[in-house]
């Protein structure tokens, strides 16, 4: 067992897996992962990066900007009654970029994100069914908790370096899942529309979805989980004052490979996006693989 483990976290291609995936598993989105039992109440860490290089010319001068956000987040999900999930995120948030010969860091807590979703159809593991479905929508409110004006050299930082947003955004979401005996199909997207903060600043409203096959497969006790699949996501452009920013913005398009280990109570779990393409209006930005490990546990 501790092989296996220890296997799945150095490959970083794991993702938190049910006894049951079509009770409720997901991919991208909010990057929520693949969930564990969706009968039961769960508490968890986890650790996500993402990275992006920036290639812009100015004239005969070409600028390579480096960015990379860490992210690590407590975070959990409460069933009140049937057919309900409650999910609260907490995050901590380390930011770094490097451009030429200056480097600037930030960290600090980020924004609270609470969430709800509803099953609308659950067909189960019930024998009458061969094909198993689950559909669920639901919605929530990213809160403006963390600090959106931290300063270095006494000048404020750009607003997609700072901890927060300080804007309360809300977010719709959806997920549908079919399995057949240990195959299934996971699809899940998220809308997150964005409002403007007290700085006058507004990031672009978000959407992303993903299509995920997966197997799922129990070795003496353990369960192991593998999946592949694609994500999108597509940002529009951030808004300062009421005028567009044309230089933000953009489609990326993702590969996801996952191997999911579960046993008993205890999931660990991560996922690994791979860039196929990443654009933004009057610059070229390349986004580098990007990568989530967790632990989870539930009751």
């Amino acid at each position: 067992m501790k092989k296996l483990v220890l296997l799945a976290l150095a490959l970083l291609s794991i993702n938190i897996s049910s006894e049951a995936c079509d009770k409720g598993c997901t991919m991208g989105g909010s990057y929520m992962g693949i969930l564990p039992q969706f009968h039961k109440h769960f508490v968890g860490v986890r650790y996500s990066t993402r990275s992006f290089t920036t290639t812009a010319t100015h004239g005969q001068h070409v600028q390579v900007t480096d960015e990379r956000f860490a992210t690590a987040e407590l975070w959990g999900r409460f069933n009140p009654v049937k057919n309900v999930q409650l999910f609260a995120f907490l995050p901590y948030v380390l930011n770094a970029q490097t451009s030429g010969h200056s480097s600037i860091k930030s960290k600090g807590f980020g924004d609270v994100t609470l969430m709800a979703n509803y099953s609308l159809l659950n067909t189960g593991d019930s024998l009458g069914h061969t094909f198993k479905h689950t559909l669920q929508l639901g919605g929530g409110v990213k809160l403006a908790t963390g600090n959106f004006q931290k300063q270095e050299h006494d000048e404020q930082l750009a607003a997609n370096m700072q901890p927060g947003t300080g804007s309360t955004d809300y977010m719709v979401n959806g997920i549908y899942t079919i399995r057949y005996k240990q195959l299934g199909l996971s699809n899940d997207f998220t809308y997150r529309f964005n409002t403007e903060n007290s700085d006058g600043y507004q990031f672009g409203d978000r959407l992303s979805t993903s299509s995920n096959v997966f197997y799922w497969q129990n070795v003496k006790g353990i369960s192991l989980l593998p999946s592949a699949g694609v994500y999108y996501e597509h940002a529009k452009g951030d808004r300062y004052e009421g005028a567009t920013n044309a230089q933000k913005g953009g489609d990326s398009f993702f590969t996801n490979l996952g191997l999911s280990v579960y046993v008993k109570n205890i999931a660990v779990g991560g996922t690994l996006q791979l860039p196929v393409s990443s654009t933004e209006a009057h610059h070229h930005t390349e986004g580098n693989s990007r990568s989530m490990v967790s632990l989870t546990y539930m009751f």
